[in-house]
């Protein structure tokens, strides 16, 4: 399932929609907004281009689930204003055995950090700041191209 919501999720409601017989290890990435030790901010702002942000969900969904044989993948990605230690974005990997689980969950946040449409703002008080990609986030995401080709 892919998923670009306002709306909150529940953590084991999401599990339970995925949970099967057949897997043997599931993999969850939960992120979360922190309070930045540099900055002094209030939440943050997301917004997407969804339609682009949805086919490129897919797309990361198709190649992780054939690279590493998964049974399913869960993507959920909130956007609009969130708050200190609101959930952003949940992965969630389920495989046979946890070494396919595990890596697949790892290019999956890596890359959708990476490579899709969403556009991250800090709130401090009434503005909204720009927050630039990271170096070490778009160096993470191509060294996947030597596994994903």
């Amino acid at each position: 399932m892919i998923k670009i919501t306002k709306e909150d999720f529940n953590l084991e409601e999401e599990f339970k929609k995925i949970h099967s017989k057949k897997n043997g290890a599931y993999s969850f990435f939960l992120g979360t907004v922190r309070q930045d030790i540099d900055d002094n901010i209030n939440g943050i702002f997301l917004e997407c281009y969804e339609d682009l942000a949805c086919n490129q969900l897919n797309k990361i969904k198709k190649d992780s689930t054939q690279k590493w044989n998964l049974s399913d993948c869960t993507i959920i990605h909130r956007i609009g204003d969130l708050k200190i230690s609101e959930k952003i974005v949940l992965v969630i990997t389920a495989a046979p055995h946890r070494s396919d689980c595990i890596e697949a969950c790892e290019y999956i946040i890596d890359t959708l950090k990476a490579n899709v449409a969403l556009w991250k703002f800090h709130i401090k008080g009434k503005e909204k700041e720009p927050v630039n990609q990271k170096k070490k986030d778009l160096d993470k995401y191509l060294s996947w191209s030597q596994v994903i080709s």
